[in-house]
């Protein structure tokens, strides 16, 4: 199928977070609004942006202090998970887009969960990829041990030293080198705020996020190599009969970038098995 994809800007407000909507040439196709970690931007979706948006309306958006959005007016000292997901809402809502599928990565998936949370009646689905739904104790001890040499080292090696511990193997290194590049872009004071999520409240809203039942259907597409996140996120489908979870093999935490044809692939059967079923 052909498409006919308008790349929209915004610029009604400048404190809304910048956005790329690609709109396809169906009236009728969903709205489907990808969600980048911490430390990337909209150029972390680019291998996801033409098969999906063949078939859907992409929103894509940079998160604050991430990409174009690190220009806009987003005065905030702190930064917790309510505010990221009505920021983001906030951007849905100015296109007039009704209902919508979420797909979120790493700490987007957290957040595209949040906003699940905010206002249930508005999302179709979700998708989480590498998702983190909870940390177990030894995770617990290296967050706390990690935001202790955060304030050593600086937040930016910090970001550094994170990336070679979730992403350690040979065939990490594109996801690797991607994660650390595109967190250059980010200020000092934007490495510490998105930091200090990291403590009570991450734990907090994971602890919400893994205990909550919710009728939306939702898959975790994992890497096989996921030696953090994998294990907790295959007691989380076990406890909840709406969730999926589909391994892919021989690949790390960032799925979407590492193995990008097999996620997109999982993203549109999800999708279109449940377009049937509706």
């Amino acid at each position: 199928m052909t498409t006919a994809n308008q790349l929209l800007s915004q610029f009604a407000s400048k404190s809304m977070l910048h956005f790329e909507a690609l709109r396809h040439s169906n009236p009728n196709a969903d709205w489907l609004l990808l969600i980048h970690g911490a430390g990337g931007s909209i150029r972390t979706w680019k291998k996801q942006r033409d098969a999906l948006s063949a078939l859907y309306n992409v929103l894509i958006i940079d998160l604050p202090g991430h990409g174009e959005s690190k220009h806009k007016n987003v005065k905030r000292d702190f930064y917790d998970f309510d505010f990221l997901g009505n920021k983001i809402w906030e951007v849905v809502d100015s296109l007039k887009i009704s209902n919508i599928h979420l797909v979120g990565v790493s700490l987007g998936a957290i957040i595209a969960m949040q906003m699940r949370k905010l206002r249930p009646s508005n999302v179709t689905s979700v998708v989480l990829a590498g998702a983190i739904v909870r940390l177990d104790l030894k995770l617990k001890m290296v967050s706390s041990f990690s935001l202790g040499l955060a304030k050593i080292i600086g937040f930016r090696k910090f970001y550094q030293f994170a990336a070679w511990l979730a992403l350690p193997k040979k065939n990490h290194k594109k996801s690797r080198e991607i994660f650390i590049r595109e967190s250059r872009h980010l200020t000092d004071d934007e490495f510490r705020k998105w930091t200090s999520m990291y403590g009570k409240q991450l734990n907090e809203t994971l602890r919400q996020i893994y205990t909550a039942v919710s009728e939306i259907p939702t898959i975790l597409v994992m890497g096989e190599q996921d030696h953090f996140f994998l294990a907790q996120a295959k007691k989380y489908v076990r406890l909840h009969k709406n969730v999926q979870l589909k391994i892919i093999e021989k690949c790390g935490h960032i799925v979407n970038l590492e193995k990008a044809e097999r996620f997109n692939d999982v993203c549109l059967q999800f999708l279109k098995n449940l377009k049937k079923k509706l």
